[in-house]
This record gives structure tokens, sequence and C-alpha cells, in this order.
């Protein structure tokens, strides 16, 4: 390879890296995955719920009420929580209300661990999908 393809590839890791930024630039430039960010990833800067942005609107309900009310273990906090969350199903996520009012039951009958299972269900099932495409909107 000549010395100026060399340097004309060089030149567009460099830029490659400046673009996505960092370590998962550096990562991404060497072929290696790297946890690069949603919002980065897709194009869309969300402007919030990265390190050193304010919270995201459900992260920061989450971080407050629901952990609060499962922290507690009070049941009728836990299944008052998971009933909003039921009344706030992002478009597409068609288990995400049948999953919460399932929660909320449990709760209500003091089954505290079978509440926290249902939260865990819907993250596994839609956390990163949610964060990918919703987490700056309203909830």
């Amino acid at each position: 390879m000549s010395m100026s393809m060399k340097l004309m590839g060089a030149m567009i890791m460099s830029a490659s890296i400046g673009i996505v930024g960092g370590v998962a630039g550096a990562a991404w430039a060497a072929g290696e995955a790297a946890d690069v960010p949603a919002s980065v990833a897709e194009g869309k800067d969300f402007g919030c719920g990265a390190k050193g942005q304010k919270a995201c609107p459900m992260q920061g309900w989450m971080k407050t009420v629901m952990q609060s009310a499962t922290t507690s273990g009070d049941g009728a906090k836990i299944a008052s929580a998971l009933d909003y969350v039921a009344s706030k199903p992002p478009p597409g996520m068609s288990k995400w209300v049948a999953i919460s009012k399932e929660g909320a039951e449990k709760a209500k009958k003091g089954d505290i661990d079978g509440a926290k299972a249902s939260c865990k269900a819907c993250h596994d099932l839609y956390k990163a999908e949610y964060k990918a495409k919703h987490r700056d909107a309203a909830f």
C-alpha cells in the first residue's frame, strides 16, 4: 500500500473516531463492539439520560417514584405505581399494559416478589427499545 493510501486511511479513521467519539469510536474503528448510546447509534440526540445529562422523563420517574415504592416493600405504593405505568403504554409495545396490571394485582395481594418480577419482565422485553425510541417522551 502506498504512503498516500496509508495516510488517507489514517485520516478517515481519525475522522470516524472523532464523529463517533472517544473509546466507543476507537472500538468501532478497530472493528470491535462498543457500548454506544442508542441516541448516537441512531443519530438522534435525546438530550437526556446519558452520563452528565438530566434524567429523561420516565427515567426520572422510575428513579423517584417506582424505586421508592419497590424499596419500601409497600404493596399499595407498588400497585399504584404499576397502575400508572399501565396507563402510559408506548406505541407498539403491546404487552406493556398487561404486564403492568399483572404486577399491580400481585402487589395488591402482597406478592411483592411477584410484582417485582413483572417489572423485570417488562424491562427485559421493552427497556432497550424504549430507550432507543421513546426516552425523551413525556411520562
